[in-house]
């Protein structure tokens, strides 16, 4: 072989070392199976619904396998939640029961491309998915958001502490969906409490609501009180605070001359001594025209009520009034 021939093959190998080099480095990484199921283990735990509340001991793989795409595995993963829902709930209100959720996440080529819980919740979008509400859920959301703008929560209810805990379908035609729904108030007692003599008492209710139709048909908070008729107890009057002293004042009047011109009249001050942080009792104090009247009683439904009552002259009383407006004097 001539020497220009020689040179020619060297030169032609030569360059095929630079097109070797870059076929090499270019290759694509060997993503194993192993690698897929850290990747969405990982995912799992960054993602909105888990980051939330999840329990990091609860996760556990249920299934992987391979999708007709190169290097595309399937992970299917199981974790617990400390509440009900889905994603970042900060500031909603969330039922706090143990949830088990099921992710299903989809790796390739070392990436996330998909992720969703529980078929319903999008964790790359932080979207729920497009599907339809069940009538059941359909009512619960109807009697919830109705019963937030109703008298008694739209008052002082807590927010966050409003949560669904039964749901029963009557067998109705129209069906009828009975709703119970818990929450918590600041005060005591039901309905718009503008004015009122308010014991400071953080309070559970809970509600029956009846949906029919996509119709509010009935809304009974505690067996007792008729919060869809606005105003009105279910069963029955309860006797307030204020009615007692004035059922005591009336006693009076009419079997103590010491008490023959006694009235509570607009100039007299009106106080809360029920001592800050005291739960599950309440005391009233009316003062004026030389009287002092107490009111004391506890914070249940139909409470008797412990009625004192003084003068400056030296006169004193002290009785019961209960919930049928008996009086019942008290000496010692």
């Amino acid at each position: 072989m001539s020497r220009t021939l020689n040179t020619v093959v060297a030169v032609a190998l030569l360059s095929l070392f630079p097109a070797m080099s870059l076929y090499a480095g270019t290759q694509a990484p060997n993503y194993t199976e192993d690698q897929a199921i850290l990747i969405a283990t990982q995912f799992l735990k960054n993602s909105p619904t888990f980051h939330f509340d999840g329990m990091e001991d609860t996760i556990e793989l249920i299934t992987v396998y391979t999708v007709r795409m190169p290097y595309t595995w399937t992970v299917t993963l199981k974790f617990t939640s400390r509440n009900a829902g889905y994603g970042d709930r900060s500031g909603e209100m969330v039922a706090t029961v143990l949830t088990e959720h099921t992710m299903v996440i989809v790796v390739s080529v070392g990436e996330v491309i998909s992720a969703v819980t529980d078929e319903a919740y999008n964790e790359l979008t932080s979207t729920m998915q497009n599907m339809p509400k069940s009538p059941l859920k359909e009512a619960e959301d109807i009697a919830s958001e109705w019963l937030k703008k109703a008298p008694t929560f739209s008052f002082d209810g807590i927010q966050g502490t409003m949560s669904v805990i039964d749901g029963v379908i009557a067998e109705s035609y129209p069906e009828q969906y009975f709703i119970t729904i818990s929450f918590d108030c600041s005060h005591a007692g039901y309905g718009d409490r503008t004015d009122m003599m308010l014991a400071q008492v953080v309070t559970q209710h809970e509600a029956v609501v009846v949906v029919s139709s996509n119709q509010i048909q009935s809304a009974v908070i505690d067996g007792e009180w008729d919060e869809f008729k606005v105003g009105e107890e279910a069963n029955s009057d309860i006797l307030s605070s204020e009615d007692a002293v004035n059922i005591a004042i009336q006693y009076l009047k009419e079997n103590y001359h010491e008490a023959s011109d006694l009235e509570i009249g607009a100039e007299w001050s009106v106080s809360n001594l029920t001592p800050e942080g005291l739960l599950g009792a309440s005391t009233i104090e009316y003062m004026g025209d030389g009287w002092t009247i107490k009111v004391s009683y506890p914070v249940v439904w139909k409470p008797t009520y412990m009625v004192q009552i003084e003068n400056t002259s030296g006169f004193t009383w002290t009785g019961s009034v209960d919930q049928n407006g008996s009086v019942t004097e008290i000496t010692e």
